[in-house]
């Protein structure tokens, strides 16, 4: 079985220019934050934004080469003493928050080959994208779990 016979085509995507307002005004009825994809036109992919982009955004800056350093833990992020302007909703777009390097999976993968990335990368979701990179679905591991329980006949 394919990713693309049991992803979700329902996909909410949001382009470079969405501000930060529109992106949680968009997301707000959902119970958590889901990974978001972006797009630019024909729906091709081009990024992600996770819950921990938009956090990581206000946090103080710390140098990459710190993080390489094995007995400096990552200090945590305290979000209610993020100091955050009244206009910051519409002064930070997607393109200031989003991944440009993130996974997708090919639309052919097994979903074998999927839950195995799943885990590999400590990812609960990926976005599917068609041989032309165009995001074409979203796949998740409740959709596999579900996939497998249909295979062994335990739900239909």
């Amino acid at each position: 079985m394919f990713v693309k016979e049991i992803m979700s085509r329902g996909i909410i995507a949001v382009q470079r220019s969405t501000t930060l307002k529109q992106l949680l005004e968009t997301f707000a009825k959902f119970h958590i934050f889901p990974l978001v994809p972006v797009i630019e036109e024909g729906h091709h992919l081009i990024g992600i934004v996770s819950f921990s982009n938009l956090i990581d955004a206000f946090s103080s800056y710390h140098p990459d080469v710190l993080k390489l350093v094995p007995f400096l833990d990552e200090e945590e992020i305290d979000i209610f003493k993020i100091d955050i302007t009244d206009d910051i909703g519409n002064l930070v777009l997607v393109e200031d928050v989003m991944e440009r390097e993130f996974i997708s999976i090919p639309e052919d993968t097994s979903i074998e080959e999927a839950y195995k990335l799943m885990r590999l990368h400590l990812k609960e979701e990926f976005p599917i994208v068609d041989k032309t990179g165009k995001l074409v679905g979203m796949i998740g591991i409740f959709d596999v779990i579900r996939a497998v329980f249909r295979q062994k006949g335990i739900i239909q």
